[in-house]
């Protein structure tokens, strides 16, 4: 397996790189070297790093003893939790230790992405366009037969019980990460170091991810595009559980991935979609949980994990037709917008609500004196020209609000 990319691997780093790298085989004999007639020659500081399954650094005196050519560091190289060889880089040790941990990382992710690639990209693009193909269905006149042929033949039953998950990386664009590695661990990979993973194999290894968190073979796990990923989840149905229970579940193992991405630097915002309970409510499942991302990325709210019954109260107003009546508070909204203390008024006013209209509770979660508060919502009452007593006119006005920050206007629903 190494010896059948070793060669390659090795000519490609020393190039880029402008030192002398080499590979060895599990019995330290070399079977990648830039210079040609080195290979199957042994090399010494080997054996003791496969042993020890740890680094080693040789100065010139160390490697001369060894009985190498030059002084350098030499490190186990992991495929599956196991050693499978070495690789050394040649130079003195406090200047090739600041490469080697990388080295060692690219090393095995080229290898990785040699061994699973061919066979990944071709399979996984095809489930890819078959969720294109989902989620662009529509069963009112589109062709049914067609969509299942094509899963069967990917091993995958599409008229059962599923839910939608959607994965969004929120700060994808800003990482800058065709220049950057991205750290994304390796579950099977018992090396303590971690493993850095280059632009080129990150979509490949958070499909990997995906699927040790969601591994039952009848999930469908997806790209969409470059910064994001969705799942088709099989649920388990278990007899007389209520779909609370199936969506706590699904949350759980979305906050899993959350957590496995963010250690990689990668902020996700993840939405749960209405589970589908055939291949006709598909395509309706997937558009729900693209909602839910949406809803968390108009409201400004965290990177995270939410759920469609967490934001039914928004997915209602996004569903109503937008009513030129809304024009009456939109203006009263205008005539402020200038003023320099109208966010703030505004912020307390829709904590207040968000709180249950109790002053109390939205005193504490803005970190306010009750006098503040209480001066605040006056202000509110006096410039809106709204009544804090009156419960039709603080929802009605609150509502607004959050209508505004999700883009229905009183004429219009504003462009996506």
């Amino acid at each position: 397996m190494l010896e059948k990319y070793a060669q390659e691997i090795s000519e490609y780093l020393s190039g880029l790189m402008g030192r002398s790298i080499i590979i060895t085989d599990i019995n330290g004999i070399i079977i990648g070297a830039p210079a040609k007639e080195r290979l199957g020659e042994f090399h010494p500081p080997s054996l003791p790093c496969i042993k020890y399954k740890k680094m080693s650094f040789d100065d010139e005196d160390a490697a001369r003893k060894l009985g190498v050519w030059y002084p350098g560091s030499t490190f186990p190289i992991f495929f599956n939790g196991q050693v499978i060889g070495t690789a050394a880089i040649a130079g003195e040790p406090e200047i090739v230790l600041q490469f080697s941990t990388l080295l060692k990382n690219q090393i095995e992710s080229m290898l990785r992405e040699k061994i699973y690639s061919p066979s990944l990209r071709s399979s996984q693009s095809k489930i890819d366009e078959l969720v294109n193909d989902i989620s662009s269905f529509d069963p009112r006149r589109d062709d049914l037969s067609k969509l299942p042929e094509r899963a069967e033949r990917l091993g995958i039953q599409l008229d059962v019980q599923r839910g939608a998950i959607a994965i969004f990386f929120s700060n994808f664009r800003g990482l800058g990460l065709e220049k950057n590695p991205v750290r994304l661990s390796y579950k099977s990979n018992s090396d303590p170091i971690s493993d850095e993973i280059d632009y080129g194999a990150t979509h490949s290894r958070v499909i990997e991810i995906l699927r040790e968190i969601f591994p039952d073979p009848q999930n469908i796990i997806a790209s969409v595009s470059r910064d994001r990923f969705v799942i088709f989840w099989k649920l388990e149905s278990i007899e007389g559980e209520p779909l609370t229970a199936e969506l706590d579940r699904a949350k759980e193992l979305s906050k899993e991935i959350w957590e496995k991405l963010k250690d990689a630097s990668i902020e996700t915002i993840i939405g749960i979609g209405h589970p589908a309970q055939n291949l006709y409510e598909m395509p309706f499942a997937y558009s729900n949980s693209w909602e839910v991302v949406s809803v968390a990325e108009k409201l400004s709210m965290p990177p995270g994990v939410y759920s469609f019954n967490e934001m039914l109260l928004e997915h209602l107003l996004l569903s109503v037709n937008p009513h030129y009546s809304l024009k009456y508070l939109e203006k009263k909204l205008a005539e402020y917008h200038e003023e320099s203390d109208t966010t703030d008024l505004l912020e307390t006013f829709s904590t207040y609500c968000e709180c249950f209209f109790s002053k109390q509770k939205a005193a504490e979660k803005l970190h306010l004196h009750r006098n503040t508060l209480a001066y605040r919502l006056a202000k509110v009452e006096e410039r809106f020209n709204i009544s804090i007593e009156n419960f039709e006119e603080v929802i009605s006005f609150y509502l607004v609000l959050l209508m505004k920050k999700l883009g229905v206007s009183g004429g219009k629903k504003q462009e996506q």
